[in-house]
């Protein structure tokens, strides 16, 4: 674990939680990954072309992940920055890219997605270069960690998982068809951690959610349970992040000393109590809004289909999934509640994060990080908070130093985007470059639809 995390957990009086909410979340994964085979749905893999031993990109407008530069310089070398500044010569022998007119960004970190088949190739064409995952198959995540580790990684994101959710008998995260392990008892609280982080769980996502916030019924962890799974994983050190339903279960999320909510909720009005508590647990919160946006009736992704700078790189399964909702309707859920709760957890200073939960309804991997953005605006964040969001903030509350920031030594996970997303955020989708690892991402364009 990072010392940065372990400084966190250590620091915290009572620790924090994430709330989060992905309801049919294998099934949407699995009909993108078994999508009927004509010409315009074929799922082609990324492709990272040869790159000069060194690249510069001069004239570029910078956002380094905290702050814009309005004209600089970024030199890369293989997988790695070697330097960033306004007064930056490229050395000889540089690839050249003029970026007059144009933004340099560091790759984005969706952090609230699900993970499986192709996602990290499809994610990577929209300028995700690491996706959080929140549940996954515990192989899955393990043999692309091992990836990672032995090669340099070009024609796809990034992944860290939490593996398999910590849930009830019969509770949220057990309704996909799949056995998965669920937690009994407050005695198996500790062991049950032990087995995820064996599976290799880079942090550990726990379910308090009884469904009652979208008119449904499940079973869900009692608060002494909910309690027991996030001592447990501080004890070994590992943040825990909380998928909530309702305003509710936050609460009981916060009062059980967890790092994060990994969902906002849409079904009360944020009371100050709750944003106060928020404040004093130092908790950081992952709203994902396009996933509550669909929640509400309302396809989140729809926009996106029709936008000439994201639909001409979609699949059909992807524009099929964009156009998706929950069947939530008449349940009371208003996307103004999650809305409200950004802006006032943003005016209290807690820690935003941009996470799409995809591919539910309504998102799906990569392009639905361009409408989080644009929701997180809407929810009154500035386009420097929103971008932190994606970026600086994800890497440094999740302990991913080489990444997150443009600044030597750091990963050349890069995005380069026409116009400048700090006076119109929708500017993030018109993506000229993506570089991942230092590669170029070659980006196929299907039919029109």
């Amino acid at each position: 674990m990072d010392s940065t995390v372990k400084s966190r957990l250590k620091s915290r009086a009572t620790p924090v939680v994430i709330a989060v909410l992905s309801v049919g979340i294998m099934a949407i994964g699995m009909a993108l990954d078994h999508a009927s085979a004509t010409r315009a749905q074929v799922r082609p893999r990324a492709i990272a072309t040869p790159q000069a031993p060194i690249t510069a990109i001069v004239n570029a407008r910078v956002f380094d992940g905290e702050r814009l530069i309005p004209s600089a310089t970024v030199v890369f070398e293989g997988d790695h920055i070697l330097a960033v500044g306004p007064d930056v010569t490229p050395p000889p022998g540089a690839a050249i890219i003029d970026g007059a007119g144009q933004t340099l960004m560091p790759g984005f970190i969706d952090a609230h997605t699900h993970a499986s088949g192709d996602a990290l190739e499809r994610a990577v064409v929209f300028g995700v270069t690491t996706e959080l995952d929140m549940f996954t198959d515990p192989d899955f995540a393990r043999l692309r960690r091992a990836e990672q580790v032995s090669s340099r990684v070009t024609t796809r994101s990034d992944l860290r998982s939490a593996g398999v959710l910590a849930t009830a008998p019969g509770g949220h995260g057990t309704e996909f068809g799949i056995p998965i392990p669920t937690l009994a008892s407050v005695g198996d609280a500790q062991s049950f951690i032990d087995a995820r982080i064996a599976e290799g769980s880079d942090y550990i996502k726990i379910v308090e959610d009884d469904g009652s916030g979208y008119g449904l019924t499940w079973p869900t962890l009692s608060h002494e349970e909910l309690a027991a799974v996030v001592r447990a994983a501080h004890w070994r050190q590992k943040l825990a992040v909380v998928h909530i339903g309702s305003q509710r279960d936050a609460m009981a999320a916060i009062d059980a000393g967890a790092d994060a909510l990994v969902h906002l909720f849409s079904d009360s009005a944020p009371t100050p109590d709750f944003v106060a508590r928020a404040v004093t647990q130092r908790l950081f919160v992952v709203p994902t809004l396009t996933v509550l946006e669909s929640e509400t009736g309302h396809p989140s992704g729809a926009s996106l289909v029709h936008d000439a700078r994201i639909a001409p790189f979609l699949i059909n399964a992807e524009v099929s999934a964009l156009r998706s909702t929950f069947p939530f309707a008449g349940t009371g859920l208003k996307l103004a509640h999650a809305r409200a709760a950004v802006a006032a957890l943003k005016a209290a200073g807690v820690p935003i994060l941009a996470g799409t939960d995809a591919p539910n309804p309504g998102t799906t991997h990569g392009a639905s990080v361009h409408r989080e953005l644009e929701l997180l605006v809407g929810a009154g964040l500035t386009p420097i908070d929103a971008l932190t969001a994606a970026t600086s903030t994800p890497a440094k509350v999740f302990g991913l130093l080489d990444r997150g920031r443009i600044a030597p030594g750091l990963r050349a996970d890069l995005i380069l985007v026409n116009g400048n997303p700090v006076e119109d955020i929708t500017a993030t989708r018109a993506i000229t470059h993506v570089w991942r690892n230092g590669a170029v991402v070659v980006r196929y364009t299907f039919v029109a639809r």
